[in-house]
């Protein structure tokens, strides 16, 4: 997944693109890149994990495993209660056989999962 086709900026100049995410301060991360398949994006910036979460599936990678499992649950049409039993799968790179995931980290922390379904 190449990093270029991922845009930060506002929810105005990012209307556009039908794979966003919001982060906690208002901006926005897009997918750029093409739509030949389902593509979901989901991103955080990374900060101290909240301690209900950190009690529950441990702080390493957590925002990694985070925006994977969110991933997943957008292309599968999953809800927040999927995302609890994603969370191990995600991080191990098990979504699934139709189902591609690729993170990254873009400037200023921000963590970027790109999910696309593929047949």
């Amino acid at each position: 997944m190449p990093v270029g086709e991922l845009s930060v900026g506002s929810d105005a100049e990012l209307a556009g693109h039908g794979a966003r995410s919001h982060l906690h301060d208002g901006r926005v991360v897009a997918w750029t890149g093409s739509y030949d398949v389902p593509v979901a994006v989901d991103a955080e910036v990374e900060r101290a994990v909240p301690a209900a979460l950190a009690k529950r599936f441990g702080t390493d990678r957590f925002w990694e495993r985070w925006t994977r499992a969110e991933c997943v649950a957008k292309l599968t049409g999953g809800g927040v209660f999927d995302l609890l039993d994603l969370m191990d799968s995600a991080v191990a790179g098990d979504a699934g056989a139709d189902v591609r995931l690729s993170t990254v980290r873009l400037p200023g922390g921000i963590v970027v999962s790109v999910g696309s379904r593929v047949s």
